[in-house]
């Protein structure tokens, strides 16, 4: 048995490249400089060799089984495009950055984060894993981002069915099976820790 939390956004993919390409297409024909047909052809380039790769390559992604968790939090551009190309060309699978067997973990550690959200500067939060081996070392990474919370929440009921341990001093993951919605819960619990 093997859950799976996050998933490459080929859509998203598709069509901010079409858009971008539309534009270099656009520029290209309109223009009527001469120098301009080459920003429109470096356009339609860099959206198919670098737009598509970022937007396709997902920054959040994990997984667990019954021996280990596997997860991977690529934030940096470039870091994506790279990982996208390896999978094509190289590994022909997802590398994640991180496998840790479930032996190892002694708790994980449940809280979240005030994030800015694009494109107006809304504030958004996302839930973050800190995981606890027994050898001392801590690993941390983005586990929601306020998407996917069915396979979410089948992860981590996954996880405790294995025996992992969670420390959840917000109550994260009870609001995660509820009705109310996650943002406003962490919002009111982010004012509460304000006063």
């Amino acid at each position: 048995m093997k859950y799976i939390v996050g998933k490459p956004s080929i859509l998203t993919a598709i069509l901010l490249s079409t858009f971008y390409s539309l534009l270099g297409v656009a520029i290209y024909i309109f223009t009527p400089w001469e120098g301009m047909n080459y920003v429109g052809i470096v356009i339609i380039f860099l959206s198919i060799f670098v737009i598509f790769p970022e937007a396709a390559c997902n920054e959040l992604m994990w997984e667990i089984d019954t021996q280990t968790l596997k997860f991977t939090n690529y934030s940096k551009g470039i870091d994506k495009i790279l990982i996208f190309y390896q999978q094509l060309f190289v590994a022909k699978r997802f590398p994640y950055q991180v496998v840790i067997n479930l032996e190892q973990i002694d708790y994980i550690a449940v809280t979240y984060a005030k994030v800015p959200r694009a494109p107006f500067g809304a504030i958004g939060y996302d839930v973050w894993f800190n995981i606890h081996t027994y050898d001392g070392s801590v690993y941390s990474f983005i586990a929601l981002t306020l998407s996917g919370k069915k396979d979410f929440n089948q992860a981590v009921d996954f996880m405790k069915e294995q025996g992992i341990h969670f420390k959840d001093g917000y109550h994260i993951l009870d609001a995660l099976h509820s009705h109310e919605h996650l943002s406003y819960y962490l919002e009111r619990i982010d004012k509460e820790q304000s006063k």
